[in-house]
């Protein structure tokens, strides 16, 4: 739950990948999620699916993967959209039949040859399966995304996500976890490369260091953020600075190892936050206000440095419940919102512990009354949306919402002329009590 008042920041604007970047992303996209056929099998023919070496489930899900992949040699599209989910079709771009048949045709002309190995398929969940497989190519694309004459060997491992949906198994995602690579982590030596390039890219974006700039960011992506030449950037920033300075908080840094255009980055979380230490009329603000914004960046691979080549607005995505406790979780949260916007006091105390009621000088309901009415009368068309997840233990629960809301009032309580959109992210600690979730912690993510 976010405070009324102030204003929030949004950084950079949002920019397209540049071009240097998209031949390897289109690469992974043919030879990855596209490129493999059944067991084993040619890019122009493909005999029926073989079953996997597993049994029961397992082996239902290998032979979806290998439907998945004759839909692909056969330019088979009811095939192709019978193994798979709406959600994964959307996310690899093949949402019509005319363009998988082109993505189909242009895989063809990649490959010379191609052969699965199924190595494991395993529950990951309720009604969910991971198959994992070994791929061995040969291929008029090399390792380095650029056309051959001959065609080179070229192997890589793939980590399909099935899902049980409308009575059959279905693809929903496809991971690219060569070299032994865990889904969505980074090595060691990628977190130091991503550590250097968001310390100069703070240093940039808050002071206007050209230096800086050009070490965090690709040529791509200043072109198109029209930060063409050191004098352009530096009175971007200035007249940032001057509107409300901004910082970079990293929140949660992954690679991309999920096969669609994105494959292959390194995908940075923040929230760039806005802090201003005087109102609208230049008196001081005792504290200054500061306002977090989502944002998310997109760093590609240059010659072994990690550089911005990307960024994009609302990066805060829905992190939808799986099971009971974690829908539970998310219930506590709503209500506990809903108990401040609505001034009631038993559904408050219902969601959260007494340390936490204390904390917030709110212990009962004599003093929660009238803090939630001020707080109800300067807010108006609050959303709460859950973006991550995360259960630490078996009794706790870590929450990440993005939150907004219209401040109705300014810092000084009273009624603005014109609202104020307010953007901000919050982690939500849970425990368990009793057999309820509720709140013990709310922090603004600065």
């Amino acid at each position: 739950m976010g405070s009324s008042g102030g204003s929030s920041g949004s950084g950079g604007g949002r920019a397209r990948r540049p071009a240097e970047t998209v031949g390897a992303a289109v690469l992974t996209v043919i030879f990855g999620a596209a490129a493999i056929t059944s067991f084993p099998s040619t890019a122009t023919a493909a005999p029926s699916p073989s079953p996997s070496h597993a049994g029961g489930n397992e082996a239902d899900a290998m032979s979806v993967v290998a439907a998945y992949e004759e839909a692909f040699a056969e330019a088979d599209c009811d095939l192709f959209v019978t193994a798979t989910t709406t959600a994964y079709r959307e996310r690899i771009g093949l949402t019509d039949c005319e363009v998988f048949a082109q993505s189909a045709a242009g895989r063809a002309q990649v490959l010379d040859s191609l052969e699965v190995t199924p190595i494991s398929a395993s529950g990951t969940g309720r009604g969910t399966i991971a198959a994992r497989v070994h791929t061995e190519a040969r291929s008029y694309i090399d390792e380095n995304g650029q056309p051959v004459a001959t065609p080179v060997s070229l192997e890589a491992d793939y980590r399909y996500h099935l899902v049980r949906a409308d009575g059959a198994w279905k693809l929903d995602a496809v991971h690219d976890v060569t070299g032994g690579r865990t889904e969505g982590q980074l090595t060691a030596d990628e977190k130091q490369a991503v550590a250097r390039t968001m310390a100069d890219w703070s240093v940039a974006y808050s002071s206007g260091d050209c230096a800086a700039l050009e070490a965090s960011t690709t040529a791509g992506y200043r072109e198109l953020m029209a930060w063409t030449d050191c004098p352009a950037f530096e009175q971007y920033i200035s007249d940032q600075n001057a509107y409300c300075p901004m910082d970079v908080h990293p929140e949660d840094i992954r690679f991309r190892t999920n096969v669609d255009p994105h494959v292959g980055e390194i995908i940075v979380d923040v929230v760039e936050v806005c802090t201003l230490e005087v109102d609208e009329f230049g008196a001081p603000l005792d504290p200054p206000y500061e306002a977090g914004a989502p944002y998310r960046y997109h760093l590609v691979d240059e010659d072994g440095t990690w550089r911005i080549a990307e960024g994009e607005n609302g990066a805060a995505a829905e992190d939808e419940p799986s099971n009971a406790n974690e829908r539970a979780a998310i219930e506590t949260m709503r209500a506990y919102n809903d108990a401040w916007l609505g001034v009631d006091c038993d559904a408050y105390l219902a969601a959260t512990t007494a340390s936490f009621r204390t904390a917030l000088n709110t212990s009962g309901c004599a003093a929660f009354g009238p803090a939630s009415r001020s707080y109800s009368e300067s807010v108006a068309n609050f959303a709460l949306t859950p973006t991550d997840i995360e259960r630490p233990s078996a009794k706790t629960f870590e929450i990440k919402s993005h939150e907004t809301y219209d401040s109705l009032t300014g810092a000084d309580g009273q009624v603005m002329d014109a609202p104020i959109p307010v953007d901000e992210f919050w982690v939500y600690t849970l425990v368990l009590v009793d057999g309820t979730w509720v709140i013990t912690d709310v922090v603004m993510l600065l």
